[in-house]
């Protein structure tokens, strides 16, 4: 069992588990992840610790609550309850190198993975810039950035009447893309790095590429187990079939194949709307 030692909403749908894990705490490295299940016959999910503390012994998950078992830990889960299990850590850590300048991108909720990564980047002597895309009311995390980096940059929007999911996806591409655009052509960067939905970071690359900068994009395909044994994570990369959980999470953006992945997150999206609704007829008592 893994106590919760503190938990608290940090935007709309973004909530934060500190989290006692000690042997997790001792050894996972910034990029690396953690396969989560809250509850008995719950569903396992992959989570990035964002923060640890390797003498104390525990870590910090950020949950942006999308589906059924995200809401369900948000619900039902207060300090003092335990996580059933948590596994890890998993994947490989992100390249901490010297690149010089890094521009990292937070895509929506990808923000999250970005923090550790660059924090680290600019531990080991880079100069880094982290850019936040998404709606106004979601920052997070801009003290610690601020704390952290050289420069943070929040790229915020107002979610218009009727937009749902695909909208607002939609528009963190584009102002993404949009954003990446402007500061790549103002300024010279060595070194790209991107986390968030697929589409919208199919979408950055597309503009880093006009440039010629290498990028390294932290994937999210559907994950079972996290350990190479299920094989749902797989991406096509550099026309290869690669694991997520254990060749990556991270890639080299060049080589994905971007409409493979887009597809292929996509497989579940039914069953998983059907799974969230089922839940809330149940808190409703229907």
């Amino acid at each position: 069992m893994y106590r919760i030692l503190e938990k608290k909403e940090l935007a709309p749908k973004h909530i934060m588990y500190r989290i006692e894990a000690p042997h997790v705490a001792r050894k996972v490295q910034p990029g690396q992840f953690v396969i989560v299940r809250a509850f008995p016959n719950g569903e396992r999910i992959p989570l990035t610790p964002v923060m640890w503390d390797r003498e104390e012994g525990w870590i910090v998950l950020i949950t942006f609550v999308r589906g059924k078992t995200t809401m369900r830990m948000a619900n039902e889960l207060k300090p003092g309850d335990s996580i059933l299990n948590v596994a890890g850590p998993l994947g490989n850590p992100a390249p901490i190198e010297k690149f010089g300048r890094v521009l990292a991108v937070g895509l929506s909720a990808g923000i999250v993975e970005v923090f550790p990564i660059a924090k680290a980047l600019q531990k080991a002597g880079n100069d880094v810039t982290t850019l936040h895309v998404a709606p106004a009311p979601m920052a997070i995390l801009k003290d610690e950035f601020t704390e952290s980096v050289s420069r943070h940059i929040f790229e915020g929007f107002e979610i218009q009447e009727g937009w749902g999911t695909k909208e607002i996806v939609a528009e963190i591409a584009k102002r993404g893309a949009e954003k990446v655009k402007e500061l790549l052509s103002e300024e010279d960067f060595d070194f790209v790095l991107t986390v968030g939905p697929a589409g919208a970071q199919k979408a950055v690359f597309n503009v880093v590429k006009e440039f010629g900068i290498p990028m390294h994009a932290d994937l999210h395909p559907i994950m079972v187990d996290g350990t190479g044994m299920c094989g749902a994570c797989r991406v096509m990369v550099g026309g290869e079939v690669k694991f997520a959980c254990i060749d990556g999470p991270g890639f080299d953006a060049y080589k994905v194949d971007w409409d493979e992945l887009i597809h292929r997150v996509g497989f579940y999206t039914d069953l998983e709307r059907r799974a969230l609704e089922e839940y809330l007829k149940s808190l409703r008592g229907e």
